[in-house]
This record gives C-alpha cells, sequence and structure tokens, in this order.
C-alpha cells in the first residue's frame, strides 16, 4: 500500500466541494488563458482568477481529479515528470514511507542495529537519527531532500534490500495514454522535469537537460504542451531559472505560497498555493486558506 504524505491529497468528495466553491466565488481560467492576459495587459484589477494546477501526475488525478473538473467545466493544468510517466516507478519518498513501515514492524534493537549498519556507508544520515528512532517519516524526507538523488537511491536499495521489503505492483502514476486521453478534452500539460530530482542539487548542464528534454518527450508523445516548468520540490535559484528560460519556457512554478496580480514579480518564480485536505476540510476553511491567513499565523 502507498505511503500518503499529510499534505499530498484531498479526498474526491471533499475535492467536489472545494470545485464548487471556487467555482461560485472565483473567474477559472486554464494556464494558456493566464499567459495569454498577462502577455496582453489584458488583465482585469476587479476579476478574481484561479488556475488550477496538480504536480506529479498521479493516477487518482486521472481517476478521481479529472471526472469532477469534467462535471464543473473547469480548466486545470498537469505537469508530468517523464520519466515516470508510464511506469511502476515510484517517487523516493513514497519508496522511503513503504520502507519505514517495514521498518517499525521490527524490534527495537533490530531498528536500532539496521541504522548503525546504514550510517556507516551513509553517514549523512545521522542529523535524522531522531527521526528514524521516532518514525517521524515527513521529518526524514525534508533531511534526505538535500541530498543528492544518487546517494538517496544508494541508501534505499541497501535498506529495501537488508529489510527484505517488497514493493506492491500497483501503479499510482498514469500513463501516456490517459494522458492523452486528458489532453484530448482540454486539460494541459507542462514539464515538471524528466527526473523529478531537485534542480537546485543539479549542475548547469544537468537543469539545462532536464527543461529541454521533459518538453521534447511531451512533444514527442503528440502533446501540445504550455511553456510552463514546474520545480520538482518548488526549489528554484536564479541559475536555474536562466536554464529554464534558455530551455524555451516562458514562465514556472514554485511551491512559495502566494498570489499573483497583473504583473508578476518574476515569471520564472510563481506563487502558487497548495490545497489539501488537512488544511481545508471544509469551504471556510478553505477561503481562510486561500485569503492568506494560515501563513499569517
Amino acid at each position: 500500500m502507498q505511503c500518503v504524505q499529510p499534505g499530498m491529497y484531498v479526498t474526491p468528495d471533499m475535492f467536489e466541494r472545494h470545485l464548487a466553491f471556487l467555482s461560485a466565488e472565483f473567474q477559472l481560467i486554464s494556464f494558456s488563458e493566464l499567459l495569454a492576459l498577462w502577455t496582453a495587459c489584458r488583465w482585469d484589477p476587479m476579476a478574481r482568477y484561479c488556475v488550477i494546477t496538480f504536480d506529479d501526475g498521479w493516477l487518482d488525478t486521472y481517476r478521481h481529479a479529472w471526472p469532477a473538473l469534467r462535471r464543473h467545466r473547469i480548466p486545470a493544468t498537469v505537469f508530468l515528470p517523464t520519466a515516470f510517466i508510464g511506469t511502476d516507478r515510484w517517487f523516493w519518498p513514497d519508496r522511503l514511507g513503504l520502507i519505514m513501515q517495514s521498518h517499525f514492524r521490527e524490534a527495537v534493537p533490530s531498528r536500532q542495529n539496521r541504522f548503525r549498519r546504514l550510517v556507516k556507508n551513509f553517514p549523512w544520515l545521522m542529523p535524522a537519527a531522531d527521526a528514524f528512532e521516532h518514525g517521524d517519516t515527513d521529518a526524514i524526507v525534508e533531511c534526505w531532500k538535500v541530498q543528492p538523488q544518487e546517494q538517496i537511491d544508494a541508501c534505499l536499495e541497501e535498506w529495501l534490500a537488508e529489510s527484505q521489503t517488497a514493493f506492491p505492483s500497483q501503479r499510482i502514476l498514469m500513463n501516456w495514454k490517459e494522458v492523452c486521453e486528458m489532453s484530448s478534452c482540454g486539460v494541459e500539460f507542462g514539464s515538471h522535469s524528466v527526473s523529478h530530482r531537485i534542480m537546485t542539487t543539479l549542475s548547469q548542464p544537468d537543469v539545462a537537460w532536464e527543461a529541454a528534454e521533459s518538453m521534447a518527450m511531451l512533444r514527442e508523445k503528440g502533446l501540445s504542451p504550455i511553456p510552463v516548468f514546474c520545480y520538482p520540490n518548488g526549489n528554484w535559484s536564479p541559475l536555474v531559472a536562466d536554464q529554464v528560460r534558455e530551455a524555451g519556457y516562458r514562465a514556472a512554478t514554485t511551491t512559495q505560497f502566494g498570489h499573483e496580480k497583473g504583473k508578476p514579480a518574476s515569471w520564472l518564480g510563481l506563487k502558487r498555493i497548495n490545497v489539501h485536505q488537512g488544511i481545508a476540510c471544509n469551504e471556510s476553511l478553505l477561503a481562510f486558506h486561500l485569503a492568506g491567513f494560515n501563513d499569517w499565523l
């Protein structure tokens, strides 16, 4: 079973309620329409625009979110990590979560011994020692994000082999047939890189490759992707933005909380608002969150 991080989901019923609320309170537009408004300087300061985006290409976006979007006739954009689409691969935080579930079914001495063995080969694990002890997967994920992907993969492979954890064969991401079906019905797609590595941990040539190759793959699959890049984990820098711009993108999205107005401070650093079950489990809390009050607390 997949381990779902808090802040990564809403239930189907709550998503329907969110869409009904947004339809009543905002002018819902596509990302392409947003770019056109900015480019042509046709932004209406009295309007309340809203663009809905999804990251990663989760299968439940196809199975649950898309049918609801169609019922409400709401446009949306999905950002895809192209090397994962159409495969049974899992993102490393999901792999870690599943391993941690197995880890905490073991006796305490066994867990402690395994951690000590892992630290010998991967000393960068030490800052997460308390999180390992208490089973705080989210804290471990945050600690690991600064590490090169190769180190994370190597650690997970060693841990997986030693613990003999078996990964289920369930597919958790969309395939290209599903992507093309959604695209033919008006859903927009953009790039979320190729490998989903955090861009600020990569060399400039690697960032350039991630940006260019992911766009090329979307086009190769017959899509007409929007010229918008979505930074994995939201991490970016001026140097990363330069590489994204040179790859042909007009804009890029972050995970920084905030609203955009008629003239963005940075087209390559667009703010968004993450909505999830824990922070918006009814319409009043959704309105509170969208207004920015949670960010002030």
